[in-house]
């Protein structure tokens, strides 16, 4: 029997994952709460079973990521899955480090949750499709971002070379990092030297095979 709790302040979607979950074989739905104050003073960790948590990021008082945090101070074996509507990279790399085991956007099918929730209990991840292609962009920068480093480039240079890569104008990157535009320019040229290009097109190509 796989022992759940749901942290979800939307009325309906807390009922309508209860209803859904208790009424799957090998399901219970052990607690229910709508903040994460609530299921905090109803939770006995010492009492109380609970195997993976489906919770919710945007909750009254305390967040979703406190509850994250709490969970697995009291429960290193309870796995949370967070179930959401943010898509914000910094949301999601906030709970995969206080310890979540998976993000889903709350769109996610009932049947592609429990998937997940089986995913998580068999040792591995529970991402839908749009969060997993932010993780691997994000990976996939630091990636390029710790080789052009090896070519000796500076803090500055690096962020540069990223505003190149998205194509934007001298202009345009001296306002993003409120700099001259002849300041822009001259990193670009000490970006051209270490990097032994000489066109933005031969940059950016470079630049793409880090």
């Amino acid at each position: 029997m796989i022992h759940l709790a749901i942290i979800e302040d939307n009325i309906s979607i807390r009922g309508v994952l209860t209803d859904y979950f208790s009424a799957e074989q090998g399901y219970e739905v052990v607690l229910s709460a709508g903040s994460f104050e609530k299921f905090h003073d109803e939770w006995r960790p010492a009492d109380t079973r609970i195997d993976v948590v489906i919770c919710d990021i945007g909750l009254p008082g305390k967040s979703g990521i406190d509850a994250v945090w709490y969970i697995k101070s009291k429960s290193e074996k309870t796995h949370i899955l967070m179930l959401t509507v943010f898509e914000e990279r910094e949301k999601i790399f906030q709970s995969l480090c206080a310890g979540a085991s998976g993000y889903m956007l709350k769109s996610t099918p009932l049947a592609e949750i429990k998937t997940g929730i089986n995913d998580i209990l068999n040792g591995g991840a529970a991402m839908s499709p749009k969060i997993a292609m932010q993780v691997i962009s994000y990976f996939n920068k630091r990636k390029q971002v710790s080789a052009v480093e090896s070519e000796n480039l500076t803090a500055r240079e690096i962020e540069i070379l990223s505003f190149l890569e998205q194509g934007l104008a001298n202009k345009a990157i001296a306002e993003q990092m409120s700099l001259s535009v002849d300041t822009v320019k001259f990193h670009i040229k000490n970006i051209y030297l270490k990097l032994q290009v000489s066109s933005r097109a031969e940059l950016i190509a470079k630049y793409k095979q880090f």
